[in-house]
């Protein structure tokens, strides 16, 4: 099991152990801040137990649960789900040093890959998302700030409450995250997208 300071990229393939990794720093940080299971489950809208889950790594959250969480907690997605924390204005990543941060089995069929986990204080947050085929008992999800969708292959098409958008590769699609949105690919095989999330200004 990897320690609450950082990502045990050697068990990133395994889904328990990127639950377990999450769930580490998101106990960490709740104690560190003094705050009871109660209290961070009511200012992130979720319940105590299904709190509790996450911290013992038996649930993985979607990408909306850990921007509720980063803001209830009052830090940045990297430290839930980063490693050690980095101030250069400059930051090279290599294409293995992505953290995979949300199991597929868990989410139907997604996969998310964080990207610059080290760099602090950023004013996005980038991931790769692989969507699933299709979105059959799915809801659409919702979060404060902007979103840019890069299509890197495939093709997806991102569903919102009044219409849908198809997307293929090297379309991108920019717009207000608090809109309820869901992906899915279409086609053969699965499509890859870079995400950007921009969040709103927090207290640092």
């Amino acid at each position: 099991m990897a320690r609450a300071g950082k990502i045990d990229n050697a068990g990133a393939a395994d889904g328990e152990a990127d639950a377990n990794v999450v769930g580490e720093r998101l106990a960490a940080l709740r104690k560190l801040n003094a705050l009871t299971l109660e209290e961070v489950a009511a200012r992130a809208s979720l319940t105590k137990s299904y709190l509790s889950k996450l911290e013992r790594g038996l649930s993985s959250p979607t990408i909306a649960t850990v921007l509720k969480l980063a803001r209830a907690l009052d830090v940045s997605l990297d430290r839930l789900v980063g490693g050690p924390l980095d101030s250069r204005d400059i930051l090279y990543q290599r294409a293995g040093q992505r953290v995979p941060f949300s199991p597929a089995r868990e989410r139907a069929g997604y996969t998310y890959e964080a990207i610059a986990t080290d760099r602090r204080d950023k004013a996005m947050t980038p991931f790769v998302m692989s969507p699933p085929a299709t979105l059959e008992g799915q809801e659409l999800v919702s979060h404060p700030g902007e979103e840019l969708i890069f299509v890197i292959k495939g093709s997806l098409e991102v569903v919102f409450e009044d219409r849908t958008v198809r997307m293929d590769e090297g379309d991108s699609l920019y717009f207000n995250a608090s809109l309820p949105h869901r992906s899915r690919s279409l086609g053969r095989r699965q499509a890859q997208a870079l995400v950007v999330v921009s969040e709103p200004a927090r207290r640092r």
